[in-house]
């Protein structure tokens, strides 16, 4: 499957070409967020914004902390275990990658339990005073082995601004 470059905005990454793209309808050049869909549903999401709207995290840190604490306090969360948390770069910035496992209770009256596989990074590019948050979502396990390289795949050609 060959890849393709989609660009919004400013930023650019690889996509594989048979992913549907769907772009949240309320974003604009300063907030937003754009899935990344594959054939049976999994998706990986960016979203971006201000880094003046991020100022009540004084870290990246903070606001990768934040962020792992919205999804383990979801209503539909029922275990919540941090996998991996590491440091890299991304387009010339600091980037926090994790990996996060939990089980969701699904169906009605929550009574089923399926397991989710959640990658995410975090990085701020003060180039163009943006934060970004690139994230996957596992809906179907049986479309890949493993969703981290699939997820790595889209952080490593992430490009935040000229270079």
């Amino acid at each position: 499957m060959r890849d393709e470059k989609f660009a919004l905005y400013g930023f650019e990454l690889m996509i594989p070409s048979d992913w549907s793209i769907e772009l949240n309808p309320k974003s604009s050049r300063k907030k937003g967020d754009v899935a990344f869909q594959s054939q049976k549903g999994n998706r990986v999401f960016v979203s971006w914004g201000s880094l003046e709207d991020a100022k009540q995290f004084k870290t990246l840190e903070e606001h990768r902390d934040g962020s792992l604490k919205q999804v383990k306090k979801g209503s539909d969360v029922k275990s919540f275990a941090v996998s991996d948390l590491k440091e890299t770069q991304i387009a010339g910035h600091r980037a926090l990658v994790s990996h996060v496992s939990t089980e969701i209770r699904t169906g009605v009256m929550g009574r089923n339990v399926a397991s989710r596989d959640i990658w995410s990074v975090h990085f701020h590019c003060t180039n163009l005073s943006r934060y970004y948050v690139l994230f996957s979502m596992e809906r179907d396990p049986t479309e890949f082995e493993d969703m981290g390289p699939v997820f790595d795949a889209f952080a490593k050609t992430m490009v935040c601004h000229p270079i």
